[in-house]
């Protein structure tokens, strides 16, 4: 994940590239940015892209065309993969007890 110096040093990552540090902090610094607008996802990405600062002062997210694409394009991916993870869940097969049931009452 991408830390600003200063990010990286409020949240006391030592080594920016060390992947367990990178990840612990990025991690934080979402969970930080999702608790101060909300939980609203798309407030929380635009302020890790263009910083806090930027979202406060628009009220939103900043008309910056790296951020409002940025924004768009991870929330498009997030629901692509939500919506492939609840087609799996979906697709599953029946448990086997139901399934045994089942084929039971067809050979009826």
């Amino acid at each position: 994940m991408q830390l600003v110096p200063g990010t990286s040093a409020r949240l006391e990552i030592r080594d920016v590239f060390d992947p367990r540090q990178n990840l612990d902090g990025g991690a934080r610094y979402l969970r930080e940015l999702l608790d101060r607008y909300g939980q609203n996802t798309a407030l929380a990405l635009a302020a890790y892209n263009a910083g806090p600062g930027h979202v406060d002062r628009e009220r939103g997210i900043p008309s910056i065309r790296e951020t409002r694409d940025y924004v768009a394009r991870v929330l498009r991916e997030w629901r692509r993969r939500k919506a492939s993870v609840e087609k799996e869940k979906s697709n599953r097969l029946v448990p086997a007890e139901t399934s045994s049931r089942t084929k039971a009452t067809k050979n009826y």
